[in-house]
This record gives C-alpha cells, sequence and structure tokens, in this order.
C-alpha cells in the first residue's frame, strides 16, 4: 500500500535492528553500555579525590618525603595490574574483573578512613586502591567494546571513556568543601558511596564469553607489528597528560597564571570534540588522526611555554583537549580491530600499561629536566615529542596510502 506520496510507507526498526543502527550488537547491549558508563562516572568520581590526599596527609602531620612516597608509590601496583588485567580477564571473565577493580577501589579508598594517620597502614589501603585501579580501565574498557558494533565504534568508545573524565570536574571541588566543612572521615564515607553505587552498576549485565585459552594472559594478536605504532603512541599520549597532571598547576602558579583557564578549556573541549566532532572524525585514516592530536598537543605545549597571559593559556587548554580528546579512542579501536571480543582484555591491557607507564612514571624524569632546564624547556622538549610522534603518524599513513 502506497502513501499519500506515492511512496510505500517506511518499515518501523524493531528494537535490536535500531540498537544496531545506532552502533550496539542488540536492544540489550545499549542498555548495558549506558549502565556500565554510569558505574564508570561513580567510581572516577570517588577516586578523583585523590586529588586531595596531598591536603589529608599534610594534616595529618606528614612531611612531604612521607606525602611523596604515599602518592607516589601508588603507580606501582596500578602500572602491575593494568599488565595482569588481561590475565585477570582471562581466568575469571572480564565482568568479575571490572568487579574485582571496583571492589578493590572501594577497600582501598574507604579504608583511609582509619589508616590516613599511620604511614604504613595508610601505605596498605594505597596499594590496595591501586590494585583496583589497574584492573578498572582494561576490563571497563573492553566490556564496552563488546556491546558495540562497526557502524559507530570510535565514536561510542570516545563518549565511554569520557565517563571517567566528567567526574575529575566535579568530584575534586565537592571534595573539598566535604573536607573542610566536616573533616577528612567525612570525606572518605562521602567519596565511598558513590564507589559502592559503580560496584552495584556492574550487576545485571551479561557475562562476555570467555577466551579461547583462559589460563593464558591472553595477549592475541597484541603484539603484531600493525599494533606497535599504537603502544608507542599511547606512551607518548600518557606523557604528556602525566605532565599536565603532575607539574601544569606548578607552572602557571609559577607564572602566576590561573590554573582553572587550562582545565576547564582542555576538559570542554575534550566533550566538545567527542560529542560533536568524532562521528564524523572516525571515518579518516587512524593514523591521520593520532597525528592531527599529537599536532595540536604539540602545539599547545609550545603556546604554553612562552604564554604569559590568561587567554593563551586557554588557547593552550583548548589545544591540548582537542587532540587529547581524540587520540585514545582511537588507539583503542585499533588495538581491537580484528581481535574477537573475548580476546580484547590482553590488548587492551598493554596498551593501558603503556599508558599508565606515561602518566605515572614519567613524571619522575620529568621532574629531573625541569630541575636541569625549567618549566618552559620541558614543556618545548615535550612538544617536540608530540610533533615528532605527529610526523611518524602521518609517514605510516602514507606508506599504508601508497600500499
Amino acid at each position: 500500500m502506497l502513501s499519500s506520496g506515492g511512496e510505500p510507507p517506511r518499515q518501523k526498526l524493531g528494537p535490536d535492528q535500531a540498537a544496531a543502527e545506532a552502533g550496539f550488537t542488540d536492544a540489550r547491549a545499549r542498555r548495558e553500555y549506558f549502565q556500565l558508563a554510569l558505574a564508570a562516572f561513580f567510581i572516577s568520581f570517588m577516586y578523583s579525590h585523590g586529588a586531595l590526599l596531598a591536603v589529608v596527609f599534610a594534616r595529618e602531620n606528614f612531611d612531604l618525603h612521607a606525602i611523596g612516597l604515599l602518592l607516589s608509590l601508588y603507580a606501582f601496583p596500578v602500572i602491575v595490574f593494568t599488565f595482569l588485567s588481561g590475565a585477570a580477564a582471562a581466568r575469571v571473565g572480564v565482568l568479575n574483573t571490572c568487579r574485582l577493580a571496583v571492589a578493590l577501589m572501594v577497600i582501598g579508598f574507604f579504608s583511609l578512613r582509619y589508616t590516613a594517620a599511620d604511614f604504613w597502614p595508610a601505605l596498605a589501603s594505597r596499594l590496595v586502591q591501586g590494585a583496583g585501579q589497574g584492573l578498572l580501565l582494561s576490563g571497563f574498557v573492553t566490556y564496552a567494546q563488546s556491546r558495540l558494533n562497526e557502524r559507530r565504534f570510535v565514536y561510542l568508545i570516545g563518549l565511554f571513556s569520557s565517563s571517567f573524565a566528567l567526574a575529575q570536574a566535579i568530584a575534586p571541588p565537592f571534595g573539598a568543601m566535604i573536607l573542610n566543612a566536616f573533616g577528612a572521615k567525612a570525606m572518605f564515607l562521602e567519596g565511598a558511596i558513590p564507589g559502592c553505587a559503580a560496584l552495584a552498576l556492574t550487576f545485571g549485565l551479561r557475562p562476555m564469553p570467555c577466551p579461547r585459552e583462559p589460563r593464558g594472559i591472553s595477549f592475541a594478536g597484541a603484539l603484531t607489528h600493525s599494533r606497535v605504532p599504537a603502544l608507542a603512541a599511547v606512551f607518548v599520549n600518557g606523557t604528556m597528560f602525566g605532565f599536565t597532571a603532575a607539574y601544569l598547576a606548578a607552572f602557571l602558579q609559577a607564572k602566576a597564571l590561573p590554573i582553572g583557564a587550562f582545565f576547564l578549556a582542555s576538559t570542554t573541549t575534550l566533550f566538545a570534540t567527542r560529542f560533536l566532532a568524532m562521528g564524523a572524525l572516525q571515518a579518516l585514516d587512524r593514523r591521520v588522526l593520532v597525528a592531527g592530536g599529537f599536532f595540536s598537543q604539540g602545539a599547545g605545549f609550545v603556546l604554553l611555554a612562552f604564554a604569559g597571559q590568561t587567554w593563551l593559556i586557554v588557547v593552550c587548554g583548548v589545544l591540548f583537549g582537542i587532540g587529547y580528546s581524540v587520540v585514545y579512542p582511537v588507539l583503542s579501536g585499533w588495538m581491537s580491530e580484528g581481535v574477537e571480543p573475548a580476546e580484547r582484555a590482553g590488548p587492551q591491557a598493554l596498551l593501558n600499561t603503556a599508558f599508565n607507564i606515561g602518566i605515572f612514571l614519567m613524571p619522575y624524569p620529568q621532574a629531573l629536566l625541569i630541575g636541569a632546564v625549567g618549566y618552559g624547556a620541558t614543556a618545548m622538549i615535550l612538544a617536540a615529542l608530540a610533533l615528532c610522534a605527529a610526523a611518524a603518524m602521518f609517514a605510516l599513513s602514507f606508506v599504508r596510502a601508497e600500499k
């Protein structure tokens, strides 16, 4: 039967077909994707209170050396357990790994309510939380990827990973308000509540299929020649982010520039890029996308080295936010390309291990650079690193085009 315009009526899509058009494997996968994204936001809200730990430990009368150890030794369980997250997923399943990660993080964080006044008990709490954080990202991203088809894969992974970043703009000021009004014990209780909500949200999800070799570390296809550039690129991305997390506040404070100008601009740009532009950008060659991201980050750091006015710091934040918003989701999709969902935990573990090494370990050599040549020259060296990475990715895209 024809409609009044002479065209046949359009058939209404079923729930699974509509979900597939939107980029999900089926209708239930859409719900699971958003449920896990909400869990990611809640657990991120909890661990983003870590920005206040230096204040808490200082109030407990720790000296700077002890505070530095409590903050920096966190890197070791994060990196070790990120590397082992593929093995954990292969043995107990990806979904159970997600639950274990959240549970360890909640235990480690909440226990600081009772251990923060003594160095060794506080360190034990930090190490437990670090083990959970090491398992977290690979497990969550691997499960989220399993809910997607290829239609809008990179776009939806970009949105999913944004759920971790969103809380970082909200939790520290909220936690600071609780800390200043009611004290550290109340803050650790307040922060643990969304962590418990995150754990509850990991239930009611369908488990993923187990890998073919459940006793292996499940690094299937992760170290192939085509994926080595992705591992190198994510290390560079982590190194750039590690500098902004560890030293940018001190750098801007030394220049008497507002810290919020950079972070508000970069966070806002990150979300705008992933929500509004990533759908169109994902059609480009992944090497070109990563190269463009590094070029934007490098340009931002060049400006940062010479910026003396607030509006230039805002431009730096915008450039960094554009680059950072693109690089990680593209590399995550790159590592999973051609790998069955059940086998992706290993490749994602390697990717996030390289990422976390850049974030957590590279600040030490960066500190040596800052001591030798200053903040501005260090920013220029990192800009050169990003621009070299961009050139290498552009070169790879041309080689692939010629083939």
